[in-house]
């Protein structure tokens, strides 16, 4: 009988495994995409030139504290590939190092280490910039902003609370109950309270709740109006 391989990445490596041609309904791939040429670039594009949004030279002051929200392990972002770029144009607007922070997006994740931490970022923005881990289950390290017409109690981490602007980083992907993941996540669930995230995930029960929908999902929809209040 025929068996077809298939290796996929995971972690530092890859996972292997193989299936009966006959239980191989079909396959869907993804079209390669060739590299951006110049990183920094295309960074300091997004920055200057963003979607729906100020350019960030009108939104950073010099002498403003800044947060930056980052993914855990269990997202592929390359952080350590921009957080280099943005921490160096942050110093151009006039944000001292002393005056960044960074922040994981945890949701109900385990808490990262430091080695991971380092990882993630890279060592030169690690070494320069203080690093937390957001845990949802540290209740007294989040504030309170009201509730969401769903009846989600909005819970926020403190950290992100005390600066003057908050950038979101990370990937924009689909997410099999929240539509698509990326932006608004990055805060909630990802640096929001157990109770927060609890209530918020409870609407993936609805038919509604699916992969690639927005427009009338109720997780997408609670998510933003958590957002909304903060």
């Amino acid at each position: 009988m025929t068996e077809v391989k298939y290796s996929y990445k995971y972690g530092h490596g890859y996972k292997d495994f193989s299936l009966e041609q006959e239980h191989v309904i079909g396959e869907i791939k993804v079209a390669e995409l060739p590299p951006l040429e110049n990183l920094k670039a295309s960074v300091l594009d997004a920055l200057y030139h963003p979607i729906a949004s100020a350019p960030i030279n009108e939104l950073v002051k010099p002498g403003q504290k800044v947060a930056f929200i980052c993914n855990d392990p269990t997202r592929v972002a390359n952080s350590h590939d921009f957080m280099p770029i943005l921490v160096a144009e942050m110093n151009k607007l006039g944000i001292k190092d002393e005056d960044m922070r960074i922040v994981f997006a945890l949701g109900t994740h385990r808490d990262m280490t430091h080695e991971e931490m380092v990882e993630a970022v890279g060592e030169d923005v690690a070494g320069r910039l203080p690093m937390y881990n957001s845990n949802c289950h540290k209740q007294e390290d989040f504030e309170y902003f009201g509730e969401t017409s769903f009846g989600t109690p909005v819970w926020l981490n403190k950290l992100i609370c005390d600066v003057d602007l908050v950038i979101l980083t990370g990937t924009i992907v689909h997410h099999f109950f929240s539509g698509f993941g990326g932006g608004r996540k990055a805060v909630l669930p990802g640096v929001a309270a157990m109770e927060t995230i609890r209530r918020n995930h409870s609407l993936m029960m609805s038919p509604e709740s699916r992969l690639g929908k927005l427009h009338g999902n109720p997780v997408y929809d609670d998510q933003m109006e958590g957002v909304r209040l903060f």
